[in-house]
């Protein structure tokens, strides 16, 4: 079956959100320092909730980037929430860094506070970086950080401890310097993130098959036409002929060899 050679139409590209988030901390009081246990009791109770005080994101195929924040002087994360379930209810996957174990579970902590509707449907669009790298390669590290530099991005921005705490309780002037700083810093994460899944992800299965969302003979990966036949394989008693992409240089997918429908899997 003869198709020309290029990769999806933006019509029908899927809509891919890359995002990371930068929390508030807990205070507690302690009589000494080192490592101690902390106990629910020593939560200072103007701090004992962690909130969420800013929100970047990306789209894979588009310019467009996002910078949300709770307000320097209304500290209120309800409209970030509610605006980022808005874009997850327009993308097709939504991946971060870490997100299944972290990010993911502190937006929903915020739409049980705020008393905002459940969305545990969005999970099903969920993918993971750090999952995907965990289970696929074998490294020193899996910080951010580390990847960055490994992958010759560049590594993290510089953030201490005191740009948080001039963030939650500084004067207004310090407060808005402090939250440009973490803006920048989170979206430079973000960034990251969606330069080392594009780096990684032939390596691994995605959640989102590009070739089931295309409806046609594409890879699997990247939704290159660009795809030739490289041998057949057995499983069970079905016999598939498998796909290598070009444009990746990798594994494109595979179809029964008497499929009815071109569709990878």
């Amino acid at each position: 079956m003869s198709r020309s050679i290029k990769t999806l139409t933006n019509k029908n590209k899927p809509k891919i959100l890359f995002y990371d988030i930068e929390t508030s901390p807990l205070r507690a009081w302690v009589w000494r320092m080192g490592e101690q246990r902390v106990g629910q009791h020593q939560l200072d109770v103007a701090y004992d909730q962690y909130n969420i005080i800013a929100l970047c994101y990306e789209w894979e195929h588009s310019k467009e980037k996002g910078q949300l924040d709770w307000g320097v002087k209304a500290k209120n994360s309800k409209k970030m929430v509610e605006k980022f379930t808005e874009l997850c209810d327009e993308a097709d996957i939504i991946i971060g860094k870490n997100n299944k174990r972290f990010d993911d579970k502190h937006i929903n902590t915020l739409r049980l506070i705020h008393d905002l509707p459940g969305r545990p449907d969005l999970m099903s669009k969920v993918d993971d970086l750090e999952s995907q790298i965990r289970r696929h390669f074998y490294l020193p590290s899996f910080g951010l950080d580390y990847l960055s530099k490994m992958l010759g991005f560049g590594g993290k921005d510089n953030m201490c401890m005191q740009d948080w705490i001039d963030i939650v309780e500084g004067t207004p002037e310090v407060a808005d310097k402090a939250l440009k700083k973490m803006l920048k810093y989170c979206s430079k994460d973000v960034s990251d993130t969606k330069k080392m899944w594009l780096a990684t992800s032939k390596h691994f299965q995605p959640k989102l098959n590009r070739s089931h969302y295309a409806g046609e003979l594409v890879c699997t990966h990247c939704g290159s036409r660009k795809i030739h036949k490289n041998g057949t394989r057995l499983l069970g008693k079905t016999l598939y002929q498998t796909y290598f992409c070009k444009e990746h240089g990798g594994y494109a997918g595979k179809i029964p060899v008497n499929a009815k429908k071109f569709i990878l899997s």
